[in-house]
């Protein structure tokens, strides 16, 4: 129950945070880390787009994302809860190791019971499981000749009800690793759809922005036009404010979740953290597209004129987001100044 209960935040988590990231134009290098992560007492919580987990843990390990994959230097003492699409574990696992995903590849070595809900389940030429395995799975899960498993292996076949089947070996774990990431990354591209070359931004991404920045400036046109004053005057205090919610929120995330009693605030704050950044890109636009009606003269003026302010502002801000490099610099601009604007928006007395 207590492990079912992490997975659950956990992916949580996922969908919401680097689910958004995506549309708000971040680089897809999570493989390299860009991991949300905090401790309690000796356990490990960790979520990613995707994930690559390489060290020792004394306690357990509960981790989210895309593609999870325990390398040969992962050492888990205790428990190992995973939940993803694809999940590889290649270390060891101290304890019982239970996994959510569409697909999973075991090789590596498990001191305890395994347990797999999904698609796919694989067992590889280096697997050395002491317990059980049970898993629950539309397919017969594929195990290396050479898997070695001291326990039961129970199998829920639900589409043919066939038992378990010693398969022919399973690709070298290498190999396996290095096909999810490409197909990953192939997966990434047809998602993005139509968009201009560098640090992408969607063009339905940017129109569903696009349109939430008018319903903000329709129903909320006075705090726009305070967010375009702020835009025009105080656009070094905008940026700073948000900058240091982008930097400071996660640190202040690791603080709370020190404590056992911090971590449902912990939980609280870290939702908040992908809305800020769905926001501040909003209101950026807004405020942008705001300040360029008010320079184009009568055209300008009136509902119409913010609308076509706030088209011109989108399509600015997503061909400076797709410059390669100052991509980058812009999505960071737009985001942090965006996230100070609102402040600046919502303000009744002045700095």
């Amino acid at each position: 129950m207590r492990g079912g209960i992490r997975i659950a935040v956990l992916t949580l988590l996922v969908f919401l945070g680097v689910g958004l990231a995506p549309a708000l134009a971040q680089e897809t290098e999570a493989a390299t880390g860009r991991a949300v992560e905090w401790q309690s007492g000796e356990d490990v919580f960790a979520a990613a787009e995707e994930l690559t987990f390489d060290r020792k843990v004394k306690g357990g390990l509960t981790a989210a994302g895309r593609i999870v994959i325990l390398t040969d230097d992962a050492e888990i003492g205790g428990d190992a809860w995973i939940t993803a699409r694809r999940v590889a574990v290649e270390g060891e696992i101290g304890g019982d190791l239970s996994i959510r995903a569409q697909e999973a590849l075991i090789n590596g070595e498990v001191k305890g019971n395994v347990t797999f809900y999904g698609l796919d389940l694989a067992l590889g030429p280096d697997a050395e499981i002491d317990g059980n395995v049970t898993y629950y799975s539309p397919s017969t899960a594929q195990i290396d000749k050479n898997a070695e498993v001291k326990g039961e292996i129970n199998g829920e076949d639900f589409a043919s009800g066939r038992g378990v089947e010693r398969a022919e070996p399973v690709a070298p774990r290498g190999n396996m690793r290095e096909t999810w990431r490409r197909e990953h990354m192939e997966e990434r591209w047809e998602d993005r759809g139509l968009a201009a070359p560098g640090y992408h931004m969607s063009a339905p991404g940017a129109v569903f922005f696009g349109v939430l920045a008018i319903a903000l400036a329709l129903l909320a046109p006075v705090t726009t036009t305070r967010m375009r004053d702020g835009l025009a005057d105080e656009w070094a205090i905008a940026f700073g404010l948000g900058l240091l919610w982008l930097v400071g929120l996660p640190i202040l995330i690791v603080l709370v979740a020190i404590t056992i009693v911090g971590l449902p605030i912990a939980f609280l704050l870290l939702l908040l953290w992908p809305l800020g950044m769905v926001f501040g890109l909003v209101a950026t636009l807004a405020a942008f597209g705001d300040f360029i009606s008010s320079r184009i003269g009568e055209f300008g003026q009136g509902t119409l004129g913010r609308i076509v302010g706030i088209v011109l502002a989108t399509a600015l801000i997503w061909l400076g987001i797709s410059i390669p490099i100052l991509g980058a610099l812009v999505w960071l601009a737009a985001v942090a100044g965006g996230i100070g604007l609102l402040y600046l928006g919502f303000r009744t007395q002045p700095l």
